[in-house]
């Protein structure tokens, strides 16, 4: 539900705190500040020294990877030994589902990937799900209900970030299998990869390709956004910048790696021997310092590449990747979260159709995200400028990390485009325009976002990354967002008649009836069985340190364990950073939305309990970090006295306020 910001926040209506996602590169990228410019910046210098941040090579985190795994090997069954406590259903309370039906659900962490296999029935529909920090999942039922028996298949990986999947269509069996590692989508926790992995029985077991990791195409360290097969079996990547290490926090240590890793240069890769090396046949990085976001092959003519990069807009190569031009051009390269993406199909005359949807961190005037075609993408690529009231701004002011134009091949008047959620026009003109789709190759656009409930719809939740068609069935989605995955049933109703209720004038009233006039029949969740969520923190109660825990976790709120390694409960929405508990009571609590804040509960968490205790620092003029250190006095007769750090340390001595 929340998206992050390290601007500011406020509240729409009166359940949704909401925000708006600034760039959490943006500080890592001010070299002036440099990486010691925050706390844990400073944190990292002194675990880096004698190196800074910036120079630690990427053979620290393989090492400090061996010897997890080496002292993982050495435990016994007994104290040593790790055990996963979940939660693979992640579940929402009704109270807190406020976007949606008002019922309880399960969610999961952020889906930054999906890939779907060649077929497609109801006893048998294998989808592959990446993670931002989950790893890699493989269903076989993908169709069946809503608990689709997912198996985790990435154990091998040298990480749980991915950033691609891609089934090779040149395998009609569909069980050739690429996984691209670390996560594009430019947020500061869009952790960095360790390289492209192979499957070719389905993801039972993976190869790491060789190529992947040796200079001058050594990926690790970086993200790899797009994996495409070529007819003739090469194999093209994209490569953008990740993070290096998590980090809840923005500023800290850049997410480049340091030259003497001989790190990827961005840019578009080709391997013709199977990964055992790429060769760089497009270098984005002067034009682009984040890199390369997106790589489609033309659907008529292979040698005919197609590549967008950030801050720098789509261009192609019509000579097999020998020289690159620019087609689209961004619409705003003075801001380097500038992103295009596209997508390409062939018409019926011979020409290949591509639709362009292009925004940045500005949801305002004319950098207001817009949307673009051109029926001749291989040859003269003019392009028509197709934003409408229905589709303008459709990524807000996140298209850097919301965003993904979709045509489903076969099918080129079907488009689908996924940003992020327009909270400002949800139940007003629209029910938030998460995911749009178009049949009439983009001229209009109905709203996918919530389902056709009368009553109680469903909803999909904000922040969407991924998105696959069912092949038999270019009008049924699963979709991938920072809650989860979702799928419709390939039906529609029209609810148009919802907008007559919304009190809109007569030109709003006009733009939600559109909108509205086409809505999926049921929207499902995938969620049972994924443990994927990406925790920022954890904090264990004193009295009972085996059962009783809080986590915070990216876009999904703040959940507690009670013991069961299977179900967490949400006691609070939003982004979730610190918390904590009173040392003495530990049905008293507080969490962290981000920033400055902070709530407390003194009724064991009780969801409908939460009262905001950090208003005298947020209405202070001091700033903070994205997630602020913020804790609870571990000794029990100051069990009342919350410390947290801004640009001073505040303290509270009665747990906030007297608001038992």
């Amino acid at each position: 539900m929340l998206v992050l910001s390290a601007a500011g926040f406020h509240f729409r209506g009166k359940n949704a705190l909401t925000v708006t996602k600034g760039d959490p590169d943006a500080v890592s990228d001010n070299e002036d500040l440099g990486p010691e410019a925050t706390a844990e910046g400073r944190e990292a210098a002194l675990r880096a020294y004698p190196l800074t941040p910036d120079e630690l090579p990427i053979d620290v985190t393989l090492n400090a990877q061996r010897a997890f795994a080496s002292i993982k090997a050495r435990a016994s069954s007994g104290g040593g030994a790790w055990q996963l406590i979940g939660p693979s259903k992640a579940t929402y309370p009704g109270v807190l589902n406020f976007l949606g039906d008002h019922d309880q659900y399960v969610a999961s962490g952020r889906v930054t990937a999906l890939a779907i296999g060649p077929t497609c029935t109801p006893n048998d529909c294998i989808l592959y799900l990446g993670a931002a920090g989950g790893g890699l999942w493989r269903t076989t039922k993908a169709l069946s209900g809503d608990n689709a028996n997912w198996q985790f298949i990435s154990s091998s990986f040298a990480t749980n970030a991915i950033g691609t999947i891609t089934v090779d269509a040149n395998d009609p069996t569909g069980r050739t299998v690429y996984a691209g590692t670390g996560e594009p989508n430019a947020s500061g926790d869009s952790e960095a990869g360790m390289g492209i992995y192979k499957s070719t029985n389905g993801g039972d077991a993976w190869t790491l390709l060789p190529g992947s990791i040796t200079p001058p195409s050594n990926f690790q360290g970086r993200s790899i956004s797009s994996i495409v097969i070529a007819p003739n079996g090469d194999i093209l990547a994209g490569i953008a910048r990740g993070i290096r290490g998590y980090s809840g926090n923005t500023g800290g240590a850049t997410s480049n790696p340091p030259p003497s890793t001989a790190p990827a240069a961005f840019g578009v890769y080709r391997s013709s021997n199977g990964g055992a090396s790429f060769t760089l046949i497009w270098d984005v990085t002067l034009i682009s310092v984040r890199g390369v976001n997106h790589v489609a092959i033309d659907p008529i003519t292979p040698t005919t590449i197609y590549a967008a990069a950030f801050n720098a807009g789509v261009w192609r190569s019509t000579n097999n990747g020998v020289t690159f031009t620019q087609i689209k051009s961004a619409l705003n390269p003075a801001l380097n979260t500038d992103r295009a993406e596209f997508a390409v199909n062939a018409l019926a005359n011979g020409k290949t159709r591509m639709y362009v949807g292009v925004g940045n961190s500005s949801n305002a005037g004319a950098n207001r995200a817009r949307f673009y075609r051109t029926d001749d993408a291989a040859g003269a690529a003019v392009f028509t400028d197709m934003t409408t009231p229905q589709n303008i701004g459709y990524c807000t002011a996140q298209c850097w990390y919301d965003n993904a134009v979709v045509s489903p091949a076969g099918h080129p008047d079907v488009v689908y485009l996924a940003g992020s959620f327009d909270y400002d026009s949800n139940g007003a003109a629209s029910n938030g325009r998460a995911v749009l789709l178009s049949t009439d190759g983009g001229a209009t656009f109905t709203d996918s976002t919530q389902d056709g409930d009368p009553n109680h719809a469903e909803a999909i939740h904000p922040d969407q990354h991924a998105l696959v068609l069912n092949p038999n069935d270019p009008l049924q989605m699963f979709e991938g967002s920072d809650g989860g995955i979702v799928r419709t049933d390939g039906g529609f109703a029209d609810v148009s008649y919802k907008c007559d209720s919304r009190g809109l004038n007569p030109a709003d009233t006009a733009l939600c009836k559109s909108l509205l006039s086409r809505v999926p029949d049921q929207i499902v969740h995938l969620n049972n069985g994924l443990s994927t969520l990406q925790f920022n923190s954890i904090s264990v109660s004193s009295q009972r340190p085996k059962n009783n825990a809080q986590a915070g976790t990216q876009d999904n709120g703040t959940f507690q364990y009670t013991g069961s390694p299977t179900v967490w409960w949400q006691e609070i929405y939003g982004d979730g950073g610190q918390s904590g508990f009173n040392a003495a009571d530990d049905s008293l609590r507080f969490n962290t939305f981000f920033g400055q804040a902070s709530d407390v509960n003194f009724h064991n968490g009780d969801a409908t309990k939460w009262v905001v205790a950090t208003g005298p620092i947020v209405s202070s003029p001091e700033g903070s970090n994205f997630y602020p250190p913020i804790i609870a006095d571990p000794n029990p007769t100051r069990a009342g006295t919350i410390f947290q750090g801004s640009q001073s340390v505040w303290r509270t001595q009665d747990w906030g306020g007297d608001q038992a």
